[in-house]
């Protein structure tokens, strides 16, 4: 029996060929939507979509630009007025019908089957990318916050005094954080550790990267100024939790927070963990994350990581190392490296990024020009799911 999918690529494939034959029956060019709307006096959204579907790779990418059954009606109306024939008007009638049907019988109404490609990731997709836009607007409102953009700089290096062991910094940020409700109480840094052999790392080991700082909040970076933030500690990390204040752009601010840990970690796998990974677990709806994974010169092998995409995290209830793999969600976008020694980071996404950078450098004793760096980004990553780069840990010498 045929799957949805390829039914759908036939159904599709079916009806693009009949519109086709239609359009060049009467000389109409489908690469030029604004003179066919033109000529035959049809909505020009209309032929724009009639033009990518034609257009299209395959057919789960052209199914979002498949029109209504009352708007192919008006194109076959508007072809006969200019001499089509009534064989080929009746070939689009019927593979459009047939369209339908295959919806009906296979999921019910259009609105779901527009989830499911969305879902399957046409050629050309990042994956999820209308249900990811769509959910940004839902959960702020539901959830009364947003903000423009969540970040995440993960710098490695080798301790100094065992340089087998990685030394790490995390720098956090959330640009544009506004509530859309006065009561909106949310956590917007949710911190967690795990090891795939055991390793217990305790919150209690990593210290704020500001000297004699009591929390790691960078003050001379947040702006307006740190606004009420509840640390709620659990047995495995903390969350820090912003509570109700004023709603909008009066109350918006930028946070950004960074802790270190030296020796945190062997560079080198082990029989039982072989790779390194970070995670970020976004917790408030944002139109952009950036993630950057900034590492030193000898500690190049972690350039090559992969990004993983999971729609919740530890959903399996794994403390110490393992994702539910059945949550990955198909998002196929992967990290682009970062241009020069220092990294050019800069980014209108967050403001004074590379100050942010060098302030990491300066408060480790760091020399910027020995790091390299990757960057992963994606509009509306899903709240409430985590993004993962994973690298392969090199064997011992």
């Amino acid at each position: 029996m045929a799957t949805l999918e390829q039914e759908c690529q036939e159904h599709v494939s079916r009806l693009r060929a009949a519109l086709i034959d239609l359009y060049d029956s009467v000389g109409a060019d489908p690469a030029s939507p604004q003179d066919v709307s033109r000529k035959f006096r049809i909505n020009k959204t209309l032929t724009w979509n009639i033009a990518k579907l034609l257009e299209a790779s395959d057919g789960l990418a052209a199914v979002p630009h498949v029109p209504g059954g009352a708007s192919i009606e008006k194109i076959i109306q508007a072809t006969g007025a200019q001499g089509a024939s009534s064989k080929l008007q009746t070939q689009v009638r019927e593979a459009a019908r047939d369209f339908e049907r295959m919806i009906e019988v296979h999921v019910g109404d259009r609105a779901t089957l527009d989830l499911i490609i969305d879902g399957m990731g046409p050629n050309g997709s990042l994956g999820l990318e209308q249900s990811r836009k769509r959910a940004f607007l839902g959960n702020s409102g539901i959830y009364g916050v947003q903000a423009k953009s969540s970040m995440m700089s993960v710098f490695l290096a080798p301790n100094p005094d065992d340089p087998e062991q990685i030394d790490m910094v995390m720098l956090r940020g959330i640009v544009g954080l506004r509530r859309l409700r006065p009561t909106v109480r949310i956590p917007i840094f949710r911190l967690r550790q795990w090891s795939k052999d055991g390793q217990k790392i305790g919150s209690s080991t990593w210290s704020p990267i500001e000297p004699g700082a009591s929390d790691p909040f960078l003050t001379e970076f947040n702006r307006p100024n740190l606004p009420e933030i509840e640390a709620v500690h659990a047995d495995d990390g903390v969350d820090y939790v912003l509570v109700p204040g004023p709603i909008g752009n009066r109350g918006a601010v930028d946070l950004f927070y960074c802790d270190m840990l030296r020796a945190g970690a062997s560079r080198y796998s082990t029989p039982d963990d072989k790779t390194g990974e970070f995670g970020l677990t976004l917790t408030v709806p944002t139109r952009n994350l950036v993630f950057d994974l900034v590492v030193h010169r000898d500690l190049a092998f972690a350039l090559d990581a992969e990004a993983i995409v999971y729609a919740f995290f530890f959903a399996s209830g794994q403390r110490e190392g393992d994702w539910d793999e059945a949550s990955r969600l198909p998002i196929r976008n992967e990290p682009v490296e970062i241009a020069g020694s220092p990294p050019a980071v800069a980014t209108p996404l967050v403001p004074r990024y590379p100050e942010l950078h060098q302030y990491v450098h300066d408060q480790l004793g760091w020399s910027a020009d020995e790091f390299r760096g990757i960057r992963y980004s994606l509009p509306y990553m899903p709240i409430g799911s985590s993004a993962v780069l994973r690298f392969d840990l090199p064997e011992r010498p």
